[in-house]
């Protein structure tokens, strides 16, 4: 069973990831752009990258990692 919820669970990451694009592509501003990627980001770490299986520490620092860039971003952007 795990097997088959590993299948599914890359098509649904795609989809997901897919739409957040629009999404920031659709608002059209920079601030919903950068925190949108963000959350793509994490979208990817925790699925793709299979941190949601790894060590609460490589999580935390990859989770910590990606707000200090969305921040360093933000402010850069304004």
């Amino acid at each position: 069973m795990e097997h088959l919820a590993a299948r599914t669970k890359r098509p649904i990451t795609l989809v997901v990831l897919l739409v957040l694009a629009l999404l920031s592509v659709w608002s059209g501003r920079l601030e919903i752009a950068l925190a949108l990627a963000s959350l793509k980001a994490l979208v990817v770490g925790l699925v793709l990258m299979e941190l949601d299986h790894a060590n609460r520490v490589h999580l935390a620092v990859f989770t910590a990692w990606v707000v200090v860039v969305a921040f360093g971003a933000w402010l850069l952007a304004t």
